[in-house]
């Protein structure tokens, strides 16, 4: 059978009358018959003419989708286009654990995300029931999400440096400067609980609800980078 390059395969994308070609696991299918392919663009986040063998691993569909289509090809071994501008020790990685690509990120950033929005609603239980215990689950959540955060900042960077190049785009930038903002947000409010038990200002129950903003757009930009808006 037909071995295609990858350098070949990212031009079958359907443009100028080409068929719709997309590989999984060293095997190319053409997918140009299928109406979800017809614009060579999967759900508005899938393009054709790449290696999905790790995105099917996310997907709610498992490989057997590909046996109403023909098999055209096998995809030639060796360092995929998308993966030349990475170290060769990565690309090896890569290569042997394709879910790497994309999965460290999801796997760790709803960790932050989940305890910090908690934090605030038990300063606002706290606030309203006067009762003492919420606080402190509060500072609790606050100081787990506090350590989960550098996870989440750290498997995003990698993953914005293996997908998009470190590609500058708006979602990044605001996604940056929102964790940014998030950090300082935990350490000033683990430091500040910690040198004054009891409080009485209420700019620190102010900031600590400020945390579910703050979180929710960095949920929000994640999200329009991973499932981008119908347009």
């Amino acid at each position: 059978m037909k071995e295609i390059t990858s350098e070949e395969l990212l031009s079958f994308n359907g443009k100028d009358g080409k068929p719709v070609y997309i590989a999984y696991q060293g095997k190319v299918y053409d997918v140009s018959k299928s109406p979800l392919w017809s614009k060579g663009l999967h759900m508005n986040r899938h393009p054709s003419g790449k290696d999905l063998s790790g995105e099917i691993l996310a997907a709610p569909h498992g490989a057997e989708v590909f046996e109403r289509y023909p098999e055209v090809g096998v995809l030639k071994k060796g360092a995929t286009e998308e993966l030349k501008h990475l170290p060769a020790v990565i690309q090896n990685l890569l290569q042997k654990f394709p879910m790497a690509k994309r999965h460290p990120h999801p796997m760790v950033v709803h960790f932050p995300l989940a305890f910090l929005m908690a934090s605030s609603l038990f300063v606002l239980l706290h606030l309203l029931f006067k009762n003492a215990s919420f606080e402190i689950t509060s500072f609790h959540l606050l100081i787990l999400g506090a350590i989960s955060s550098p996870f989440a900042m750290a498997t995003g960077l990698f993953t914005w440096w293996v997908n998009y190049r470190l590609k500058l785009t708006l979602f990044v930038k605001r996604k940056i400067q929102f964790s940014v903002l998030l950090l300082i947000f935990e350490i000033v409010l683990i430091l500040w609980r910690g040198f004054q038990p009891q409080l009485s200002s209420p700019i620190y129950f102010i900031l600590m609800i400020l945390l579910t903003p703050i979180v929710g757009l960095l949920g929000y930009y994640g999200g329009q980078m991973t499932f981008p808006a119908e347009t």
